[in-house]
This record gives structure tokens, sequence and C-alpha cells, in this order.
């Protein structure tokens, strides 16, 4: 939408847009979102500082291992508040459903339940992985099967996104012996959580995922954060593979 067509069209709809590119691309500039729906920074600015006073949106800090030269950009991401809003589904008798659960029956019927929520997240990975190489002739990578868990994941309303990673490792192993020199790794972020009532008082069902999505990537992964802490988004390390820097 150019900024000349924001006159005609419902200021909402444009808000909208920008909150969901927030949800899910978050951490973000105010000129990436620009770029990403070909506006003037101008004019996304005026719609950010409209989302930041209603509380929808706030600034984040970015790590400084992660800015670059020079006064840092402003970036943004949902805030508390509008992930509660967003997690639609999952009401307060949810909640006390579950609270309900464990004290019957402790965190191991939790850990059922939270088990049996994803249950069919294997099946229909595998059967998009066999779709894939019945389409391509070739078998899917790591980095394959975790592009195909984000987009199944993004349509189970956790607005998922991979976003890659290179981590410099030495050029030798302790014992001596050659060995990589860059780790590819991948962070495997949801920008929305569909339990998250629930799971801010219930980690078995944010453990279960962790569970599922090493067992479809065939490799450890470690969850770094999660919505239900107060993160503002759920963040997966992924290893993927190992090679020697051209």
């Amino acid at each position: 939408m150019a900024e000349q067509d924001l006159a005609t069209s419902p200021a909402h709809t444009t808000r909208d847009r920008l909150v969901e590119a927030i949800s899910t691309h978050g951490p973000i500039t105010a000129r990436q979102l620009a770029e990403r729906f070909g506006l003037t920074s101008a004019a996304v600015r005026r719609h950010l500082a409209a989302l930041q006073a209603e509380g929808t949106i706030a600034e984040h800090e970015m790590p400084v291992a992660h800015r670059g030269r020079g006064r840092p950009s402003k970036t943004f991401v949902l805030s508390p508040s509008a992930h509660e809003e967003l997690a639609g589904g999952y009401d307060e008798l949810a909640v006390l459903a579950v609270d309900e659960l464990a004290r019957r029956g402790g965190d191991e019927a939790v850990t059922a339940l939270a088990e049996r929520r994803i249950a069919d997240w294997e099946r229909k990975l595998a059967e998009r992985v066999a779709e894939t190489e019945a389409r391509t002739g070739e078998g899917v990578t790591a980095a394959g099967r975790l592009e195909l868990l984000a987009q199944l994941l993004t349509e189970r309303g956790y607005a998922t996104t991979v976003r890659p990673l290179h981590v410099p490792l030495p050029a030798t192993r302790r014992d001596g012996s050659p060995g990589p020199r860059s780790l590819v790794t991948a962070q495997l972020c949801h920008g929305r959580c569909p339990v998250l009532d629930v799971a801010a008082d219930h980690s078995e069902l944010c453990e279960a995922e962790t569970r599922v999505i090493s067992r479809i990537i065939g490799a450890p992964v470690q969850r770094l954060a999660t919505l239900a802490q107060g993160a503002h988004a759920c963040t997966t390390h992924i290893p993927l593979t190992e090679g020697r820097t051209p």
C-alpha cells in the first residue's frame, strides 16, 4: 500500500498489517517496515507512535553485540498486553481446566496433555516432507524441514519465522585434527503463542514443543526464550550443519 493510498484506506487496516509484521518479524525498525509495505519512514513512524501510545507495541533494546556503528535504530516488538489479546482460543476456562488437571493428576498429567496437543506435528510435517520430495525428486535437508515446520506452525497461530545464523569456530579441534570453521545454525522464532495464558503457569507445554521440534529436526535443540517468561518471542536454537569456510 503506497502512502498516497492511506487517505482513502481505513487507518486500522494499515496498522493491523504493521502489527502483524512486528509480531512475526520483530524486533524490526521503522525503516524495515516502510520497505516491506512501500511506505515512507515518516508515515510508518506516525502509525508506530500511535500503536506505542495505545500499548500495542514497545521499543526493544538490541544487545550490544548486534548493534552496528553509530546511533542504533529503534526496534519494535509486540507488547505483553498485545500478546495476551492475540492469544485467541484459550480463555480463563482453559487456564482453570489445566490448573485443575495439575491439581488432580500432577505434573505428569499436564505433560501428557501437552504431548497430546501437539501429537500430530510430526505426522503433518512428515506428509509435507514426502510431498516436497515427490515434487522435487530430492531429499529435504534439515534446513528445509525447518522451513516446512515454520509454515505449519504459522498456520496454527504461532507467527513463526526462521532466522539463519553463522557461528565461527576454531580452525582445528582440541586434538589437533582439522575441524570446521563455521557452524550453520538457525533460530526458530514464534511471534505469537496460542496457548500463552496456560503456558505462563505450566511450562510443560513449552517443554513438549521443544521435544517435538528436536525430533522433527533430528538434532538437539535449545529453547532460549519464551513469551510465557516475558520475552518478545519464543526462540529456539537449531543446529543445522558444519562446514569449512571457503
